[in-house]
């Protein structure tokens, strides 16, 4: 393994460095390169580990091995949607410019594509991963190449080769910061370039909400979505993001609509009130559904927006989706609902709760005002005396409402909602149920929200004079049990215990989050915004200039960090704020002048100063008396502080 020797870096040979350079940029590659790739690079790392000179039948062959790998690796890609996506041409690319490095590097010869190499796999790169690790990486990547550049030009030692390559990224620092502010974009606006850092699945909704074990339950702080509003987060009683939309109720389950029924187009909201826009990444999910605040006003990129206000795209969600949303916090809808919706949202089994279905059509002859009615049946809920609970027992199935209402009486939000609506629909109100996330202000900080899995949340939504209303069906619970306020106590205690760690992690994610909006996803969209915000906004083109000031004086404080001179003797390091001091009086050493001379003559002609006679006696000590202790170079360092104090008195 002669050319990984490292301890040989301060003496580089050009292909010493290339290898070094090859194996920074590839570190990422090999993340995503396929099995039959690999084993040929480390057919060609071992043949190059035998450092033996390959004859043009070895080249071939190995040529020949690397179409191979290629074939193996990309067999099976070729469709539509990797040629739509890109992804596949790119991966080609790199393949086919690992098999020409090996090739080239196999020959021991340099020529400009192997010198290009490195720079043009860690382009590539870029298309495959876009996350803030990858970010910090490509950063090291880069000051890694420049010190290898620097190593062999300047051929000097390890520290000084550090201290230029830092001197020369801190000047590059303001120029990077504008050219990446400015230079045009390219729009990309369908594209997709493979995973971003973070592929694991988060738990979404599948269409239906389940009863029994399968309940929408789950208690786990996973983030789902992240999301980032022009403004302030909205309150609490704003922040339900819609999900799927349930009509179907089938003992155990609530579905959708079914698809015999055809919907028509998307009725518009009759009223708009504050409009608000925001920014969501969702993490995957393996599911279809975008989730947007009630009531999104209109469909992201991609994405379409049904007659429900349920918000899809075409496949699943397998990668993480960032899109810009906007919704009415304040809306009203429903006026020109279907005849076929209508019988839907009114449809229940007759015979399933006989007790809750005379209580309905009681509710229905004494309040023939449907809004009276929706008030009454909220204050039944609230009659009963219902526990919420995370823990609740299992209910009759069979007679879901009933056995929740009268027997159970204890239930979380799948509960609460179906039993609320089914109830609603047995005293003549049409009702459906909405399944989403019911986001936590907990969980905001400024301008940023996250919604965990733990917020999934289901509630309740009544036709009442050709208005669709939301009801918070949980807010009806009289009380929570004991287990559920253990619970949650012990999550709070523990919230509260750790409260630093809490803001602290919140707050990091508050960063994460805007280095993925502002650097990672900066697009031609995003730079046409912020030069427009700066044509309307002179206190923003303020805040502009004066955030590169402070970046531009961060450089160069960064630029003379690394020009400062490298003291290679610490003992002279030592006394240089001494010589500093006596040549301001006008004494210098002479070449050829022994320290121990040079501080003689200065005490010739001041005896007064007799703690210089100590600092000669210790320097003397230290420098060839063999005595370099901890204490002695502390005694040192005090009697020059103390010489230095005199002479400036």
């Amino acid at each position: 393994m002669r050319f990984l020797n490292i301890s040989r870096f301060t003496d580089p040979t050009p292909l010493r460095l290339l290898d070094y350079a090859y194996m920074v940029v590839l570190l990422p590659l090999l993340l995503l390169i396929k099995v039959p790739m690999l084993l040929y690079l480390l057919l060609v790392f071992v043949l190059l580990l035998l450092h033996k000179n390959p004859t043009n039948l070895t080249l071939f062959f190995t040529a020949i091995l690397g179409l191979l790998a290629l074939f193996l690796s990309l067999y099976g890609a070729f469709n539509f949607s990797g040629l739509s996506r890109l992804r596949i041409f790119i991966e080609l690319l790199v393949y086919l410019l690992l098999i020409a490095v090996s090739l080239q590097r196999m020959t021991g010869q340099i020529n400009f594509y192997l010198l290009i190499s490195p720079v043009l796999l860690l382009a590539l790169s870029l298309f495959f991963f876009n996350s803030i690790v990858m970010l910090v990486y490509v950063v090291i990547e880069i000051f890694f190449l420049l010190l290898l550049i620097l190593s062999y030009r300047m051929q000097g030692s390890l520290r000084e080769n550090l201290r230029m390559t830092g001197m020369l990224f801190a000047l590059s620092l303001p120029w990077v910061m504008l050219l990446f502010v400015f230079f045009p974009r390219i729009s990309f606006e369908h594209a997709s370039y493979g995973f971003h850092g973070d592929d694991v699945s988060r738990t979404g909704h599948d269409g239906m909400m389940y009863l029994d074990n399968k309940a929408l339950l789950v208690p786990s702080d996973r983030i789902v979505m992240e999301v980032g509003f022009e403004d302030l987060v909205p309150t609490s009683e704003q922040l339900y993001f819609r999900g799927t939309v349930l009509y179907s109720e089938e003992k155990n389950h609530w579905k959708p609509l079914p698809k015999a029924i055809k919907r028509g187009a998307r009725e518009p909201l009759e009223r708009m009130d504050d409009l608000i826009v925001y920014k969501v990444s969702l993490y995957p999910t393996k599911k279809r559904w975008l989730y947007l605040l009630d009531m999104p006003v209109e469909a992201p990129s991609g994405a379409t927006v049904d007659a429900d206000f349920v918000t899809t795209l075409k496949e699943p969600i397998q990668d993480p989706q960032h899109y810009e949303a906007s919704s009415a916090l304040g809306y009203s809808y429903g006026k020109y609902v279907e005849p076929a919706i209508i019988k839907a949202s009114l449809s229940y089994h007759r015979d399933d709760n006989p007790q809750s279905l005379k209580l309905g059509k009681r509710l229905q002859e004494k309040y023939p005002d449907s809004k009276l009615r929706a008030t009454a049946l909220v204050n039944i809920f609230k009659d009963q005396n219902l526990t919420y609970s995370l823990r609740p027992k299992p209910i009759d199935l069979n007679h879901s409402v009933d056995s929740f209402l009268f027997e159970k009486r204890s239930g979380y939000c799948v509960h609460f909602a179906s039993s609320f609506v089914l109830l609603a629909r047995m005293a003549g109100i049409p009702a459906r149920i909405v399944t989403g996330y019911k986001a936590d202000p907990i969980n905001s900080i400024k301008n940023y929200l996250i919604i965990k899995e733990r917020d999934a949340h289901a509630w309740a939504e009544l036709l009442i004079d050709r208005r669709w209303i939301r009801y918070e069906t949980t807010a009806t619970a009289s009380m929570i049990d004991t287990k559920t306020v253990e619970l949650l106590g012990q999550e709070q205690n523990s919230q509260e215990g750790d409260k630093f760690f809490t803001q602290t992690h919140l707050y990091l994610m508050y960063l994460k989050y805007q280095v993925e909006t502002w650097i990672l996803e900066y697009s031609y969209f995003r730079q046409m915004q912020l030069l427009d915000r700066a044509r309307g906004e002179p206190g923003f083109v303020l805040k502009l200039l004066s955030s590169f000031g402070l970046f531009v004086l961060l450089s160069f404080a960064l630029f003379f960090y690394f020009r400062r001179p490298v003291c290679q003797d610490k003992l002279l390091c030592t006394i240089s704020p001494l010589l500093k001091v006596l040549q301001k009086e006008g004494y210098r050493r002479k070449d050829g002048e022994t320290m121990h001379h040079f501080f003689q003559r200065y005490i010739s002609d001041h005896p007064e100063r007799k703690s210089l006679k100590e600092i000669d006696r210790l320097y003397e000590l230290i420098r060839y008396g063999d005595d370099d202790s901890t204490e002695t170079q502390k005694e040192l360092q005090r009697v020059i502080r103390a010489f230095e104090s005199g002479v400036s008195q």
